[in-house]
């Protein structure tokens, strides 16, 4: 989906974190540390219940500190002459750290499925209650099919370069049949009406998320500069050619996974976003007074960067991995 590349940056960034904790605690120590942790991880899963729309970082933490205490009862357990730090293939291999992941993506997918038939998708399609289900059902699936079958073996080193081809097919074929599934469902209009929506859903969210920021440095966006920002973003994203993809699942080789994020392409991808974002800029020009359009101008080149990073990030831990 749209939102996997997003979905993976939380992912990667926790564990290269988890990589960084040394293994050397005492026991007492660690037990103190375990229960301080799932305290923490208590309140935060509550106040996470209560808020739907939870931003990036309070998700990125909360699965950290479930990881982290997972690792310290290992510990508690562990000769304390063996505690060596593991390399990045063998903690992937491990059974918990296998649930983990799985656990985040299909949370990560059920948020990206919500956020999207939140946003009037469904109303646009003018879709009954059975057909909004259907929809909701082939959504996840779409999801699951990336990340389940993909993603997440490849990491834990179920699926090597030696296995990529066949399970790349696998994929793509299950991929191409949820599709005709959606198309089926939506009809021809209907299924190019899901696609704008889909790809545009980034900048709904964006939108949503730049709405505090503006209100923190005194500048806020009135609603119906909120919403003509909306437009010109998805207008601009709808109508903008990339000559690398990154984001969209479909157009990724996955026979030879690596390939996707080589230095070239991650740089092309890097201009052609910052191009994207200049033409968003300008048009934005006569929606924001001055000192909006100055601060929105760093917001895009601080997401632009953070975007950048994801991606060599994701890179270089996967070659570590080879």
């Amino acid at each position: 989906m749209k939102n996997s590349i997003v979905v993976l940056s939380v992912v990667i960034t926790l564990l290269c974190g988890f990589l960084l904790f040394q293994k050397n605690r005492e026991v007492e120590a660690a037990r103190a540390r375990i229960a301080a942790i799932e305290q923490k991880r208590a309140a935060m899963a509550a106040q996470a219940s209560q808020q739907e729309q939870k931003n990036r970082s309070l998700r990125t933490e909360l699965l950290g500190t479930r990881v982290e205490a997972q690792e310290l009862r290992r510990e508690l357990i562990k000769p304390t002459d063996t505690n060596q730090p593991k390399g990045v293939s063998e903690i992937f291999r491990e059974q918990a750290m296998k649930e983990v992941l799985k656990d985040e993506a299909k949370a990560g997918i059920a948020r990206n499925v919500k956020a999207l038939l939140d946003s009037g998708l469904a109303q646009q399609l003018k879709l009954d209650d059975n057909q909004t289900a259907s929809l909701k059902k082939l959504l996840t699936q779409k999801g699951s099919i990336f990340w389940e079958q993909f993603l997440v073996p490849m990491m834990t080193g179920e699926v090597d370069e030696a296995t990529m081809p066949e399970a790349g097919r696998v994929v793509r074929q299950a991929l191409e049949e949820n599709t005709a599934q959606l198309r089926a469902l939506l009809g021809d209009d209907g299924y190019e009406t899901y696609q704008r929506y889909e790809k545009t859903q980034p900048d709904r969210e964006q939108v949503k998320n730049l709405g505090p920021k503006f209100a923190e440095a005194g500048q806020s966006l009135s609603a119906e500069q909120q919403s003509q920002l909306l437009a010109v973003m998805a207008e601009e994203r709808a109508n903008f050619k990339f000559q690398y993809d990154l984001a969209d699942p479909l157009k990724l080789n996955f026979d030879r996974w690596y390939d996707n994020f080589t230095e070239e392409r991650i740089n092309a991808y890097s201009q052609d976003a910052e191009q994207l974002n200049e033409q968003i800029f300008q048009r934005a020009n006569a929606v924001l007074t001055l000192e909006q359009a100055a601060l929105f101008k760093k917001l895009l080149t601080q997401q632009l960067q953070q975007s950048k990073l994801t991606m060599r990030m994701t890179t270089a831990t996967f070659a570590k991995q080879r």
